[in-house]
């Protein structure tokens, strides 16, 4: 190389380090070049283990993308929803709905695996475009909400992350939905820990929809990790605890040969805040005939998110956590939070609420009068028999219709 191009090679290398931007491949002109190339800035552990920009991506389960019974869909949103006034659908005009919101969006995955942002018009479609329906628990839009900005740190052979901004997670269409703020990611050199964050909402009731009141916001463990790749260059992912996982309170029917596939509960903490959103039956297994689209979904941890971990295959749709095959123990989750959890620095752990607790679901476990989809049918079933009864009676073609002496 000759001392020309040498002085300006490094030339290039000095301007490039000193903007902090990647300088291009020098091109060479001969056999003896020596090609130069300068790595791009980053934001991944710096040598320290300081993290300055994670990324966490969850879609919490298949159920948090499927079709309701009523209200269209569930889905998620970006941001802290607002108070609707009551238990109701949401409609465009409302602005509850964001798929953006500061460093949180939503995405949906497509037909040919690619990851869009979510909008109002196809939040309640699936990779291919269809809607989803509650009569298939494999039908899910996959949506996920991604979080930037996460800050923390890799020390000693664990991890600990922080992300600050909110998502909702709305179901029925709206009619009952709550919120995560700010959450915190502990895991240790074993990669076990868990993911914990300050739960609102709104409480309602499949019995009394008038109800409608606030929740005080409470810790609550989001997800509990076992064997996460902490160690991973660039982040993880990994599939949160459910599977055998027993809890109490939640209305969790016993473990059989039928259900041992996809028998199991999220966090204790959890489910018991949601014994005050209406949405508590979601969350475990109740016997119910969505009951396969509860496993909680892969969750996967960038520590960049300029160059983010890609997401498992499918999303962590229902149809994967129905092929899943069960390998933990029945084992009780732990009913309260750890008194040095980073997250109770946040706000106090389990504020003591008086609101009585609701019903598993807001939909039956079966078909039943008392379905808000069922009920209709009946009604209208009726009507037209009744109708149906009328006209043949007056043409005459009713056995008690016809007029004495005529034959059958």
């Amino acid at each position: 190389m000759s001392a020309r191009r040498l002085r300006g090679a490094v030339a290039l290398v000095a301007l490039a380090l000193a903007a902090g931007v990647a300088a291009p491949a020098a091109a060479a002109s001969g056999p003896g070049d020596i090609v130069v190339t300068v790595p791009g800035p980053t934001t991944a552990p710096t040598p320290d283990g300081s993290i300055t920009d994670a990324e966490l991506r969850w879609g919490l389960n298949a159920e948090s993308g499927a079709g309701a019974f009523a209200g269209g869909c569930n889905f998620l949103s970006a941001g802290l929803a607002g108070d609707a006034g009551g238990a109701r659908v949401w409609r465009e005009s409302d602005a509850l709905y964001r798929s953006r919101d500061g460093s949180v969006r939503v995405e949906k995955p497509t037909s040919t695996g690619e990851w869009v942002e979510s909008t109002w018009a196809t939040k309640c479609l699936d990779p291919r475009g269809v809607a989803v329906s509650a009569s298939s628990t494999a039908s899910t839009s996959g949506n996920q909400v991604v979080m930037q900005g996460g800050t923390g740190s890799l020390a000693n052979g664990g991890v600990s992350i922080r992300w600050s901004g909110s998502f909702t997670v709305a179901f029925y269409g709206g009619m009952t939905y709550w919120s995560v703020t700010d959450p915190v990611l502990t895991l240790d050199a074993s990669g076990s820990g868990r993911l914990t964050g300050l739960a609102s909402g709104f409480g309602t009731s499949m019995d009394d929809m008038t109800k409608w009141q606030a929740l005080p916001p409470r810790t609550v463990t989001l997800a509990d990790i076992r064997g996460a790749d902490v160690a991973a260059g660039a982040g993880f992912s990994v599939t949160p605890q459910y599977l055998g996982v027993s809890t109490v309170g939640g209305g969790q029917v016993a473990r059989s040969a039928a259900n041992e596939a996809h028998w199991g509960s999220f966090p204790q903490s959890f489910v018991d805040f949601h014994g005050l959103t209406g949405q508590q039956g979601y969350w475990l297994t109740t016997g119910g005939i969505r009951d396969a689209a509860k496993p909680a979904s892969p969750l996967t941890v960038s520590y960049d998110a300029a160059a983010p971990v890609a997401p498992p295959t499918g999303g962590g749709t229902a149809a994967t956590a129905m092929g899943a095959t069960p390998v933990n123990p029945v084992r009780r989750a732990p009913a309260v939070i750890p008194a040095d959890s980073p997250a109770l620095q946040l706000v106090a752990a389990n504020t003591p609420l008086t609101l009585q607790p609701a019903p598993l679901d807001l939909i039956p476990r079966a078909p039943a009068a008392s379905s808000p989809v069922l009920l209709p049918l009946l009604i209208a079933a009726t009507a037209l028999s009744a109708a149906i009864v009328a006209v043949l009676s007056m043409m005459g073609a009713l056995p008690w219709s016809r007029p004495r002496g005529v034959g059958a």
